[in-house]
């Protein structure tokens, strides 16, 4: 038998955690059962790196209307004109997506991004096979338009995967159809790719000397990512640590409301704290082997996210990497980090918590080993790239196995 089509939806071609979640999928799969191609929302190097691991993937784009809204929209006349103007866009987008699914002939289709859960749920019943949604986030607090859409929407998928147990809970309380529905798979990281990072000349590149002690953060410029917390605590870290380097390893890299102008105000923060010539902002990484480099060249790697994180990947990377990390607790990263052994956890947004957890490292060579060989082993426990495919396999398989033979006119 020839292998399914799993198609996948991705909102957007820029690369951030669930984006990195669909590389690593995508990767992983068995190609001899599952034949994965991807559909994107809008162009960036998401598209290229699909290409470069042997992944179809194309690109419809969304109207820059409808791309630009959010979760993050404040309820405004304005934001509500800018929603209309999307609206109006909507059926045209719908027919050109159901169109481009239709050509892809899939067996499951296999959604990622809020935007594309409500399209997907919307054209379900033209494409005819089971439909997916993953959930990547928590869904926003208080009453929203988006909830309210998902939550005539929820009916649709046939199954839903949380990345982690607070995920879950949450969706299953807010969203009632999707209850039953959800199973629990977390990320899943190359413990090899990972490790294959280049140390040395990251450091040189970016002119890190060679023992310098350097902390750091690989994560995408928003406001809940907490970079302005590890600024706070860089600062005070300075004070006893005073030739240690800061890396902030990340980009605005989205255009939707509540994205946008962070590098720009992390830099000006930077200079405000009088701490700027310690911090080196390196801007996007994209390559599998940039970002190895990245988290190879720190000594500690920092996780600190203001609002309760989802899942917390790059606390993974890092711990696949054979870095210790200091995480924010609170959501799904206190399910990946067992504070004291795998990793150690701190308040969110609080600096000086964070900065006496930096100075402890600093001071402890000992205990970064300790902390890097047991975020490792916890990795390859529960974590790998393998074991993260074969479960979503299984759910594949479950959903083929009981679905109803689709009808001819969605093929």
């Amino acid at each position: 038998m020839s292998p399914a089509r799993v198609l996948f939806l991705a909102t957007s071609g820029q690369v951030g955690g669930a984006e990195r979640c669909l590389l690593s999928l995508t990767s992983g799969l068995d190609r001899a059962a599952f034949d994965p191609m991807v559909l994107i929302g809008s162009p960036g190097p998401l598209e290229a790196l699909l290409h470069a691991q042997a992944t179809a993937a194309m690109v419809e784009p969304l109207p820059p209307a409808l791309r630009a809204l959010s979760r993050y929209h404040a309820q405004t006349g304005a934001s509500a004109r800018r929603a209309l103007a999307g609206a109006a866009l909507l059926p045209g987008y719908l027919a050109r997506l159901g169109r481009a699914g239709v050509r892809a002939r899939p067996a499951i289709v296999h959604s990622n991004g809020l935007k594309m859960h409500y399209l997907s749920a919307l054209l379900r019943p033209r494409w005819n096979v089971p439909l997916v949604w993953h959930l990547h986030d928590f869904p926003r607090s208080g009453a929203h338009w988006s909830d309210r859409a998902l939550r005539l929407l929820s009916r649709a998928p046939a199954a839903a995967i949380a990345n982690s147990e607070a995920v879950a809970r949450a969706h299953a309380a807010r969203f009632p159809a999707l209850a039953s529905k959800i199973a629990v798979i977390p990320n899943g990281v190359s413990i090899a790719a990972l490790q294959r990072g280049d140390r040395a000349a990251f450091r040189a590149r970016w002119g890190l000397a060679p023992d310098a002690f350097v902390a750091g953060m690989v994560a995408i410029f928003a406001p809940w990512k907490g970079q302005e917390v590890f600024l706070r605590a860089a600062q005070k870290l300075l004070r006893v640590a005073p030739q240690a380097k800061f890396v902030l390893a990340g980009d605005d890299i989205y255009d939707t409301a509540g994205h946008g102008g962070q590098r720009r105000a992390l830099e000006s923060l930077a200079r405000d704290l009088g701490i700027r010539d310690s911090v080196l902002f390196t801007g996007f990484l994209a390559g599998e082997h940039e970002i190895a480099s990245a988290y190879a060249a720190l000594d500690v790697m920092v996780h600190a996210s203001t609002q309760p994180e989802p899942f917390g990947r790059t606390a993974i990377e890092a711990m696949a990497a054979g870095v210790p990390v200091v995480a924010a607790a609170g959501g799904g990263i206190s399910e990946v980090i067992e504070d004291g052994l795998s990793g150690l956890l701190t308040p969110p947004g609080d600096a000086g918590a964070l900065a006496r957890a930096l100075a402890d490292l600093h001071a402890r060579p000992e205990l970064r080993a300790a902390l890097s060989a047991q975020g490792l082993a916890r990795v390859r426990q529960r974590f790998t790239e393998e074991m993260v495919a074969r479960q979503i396999e299984t759910l594949y398989s479950h959903l083929l196995n009981h679905a109803p033979h689709p009808h001819p006119a969605s093929r």
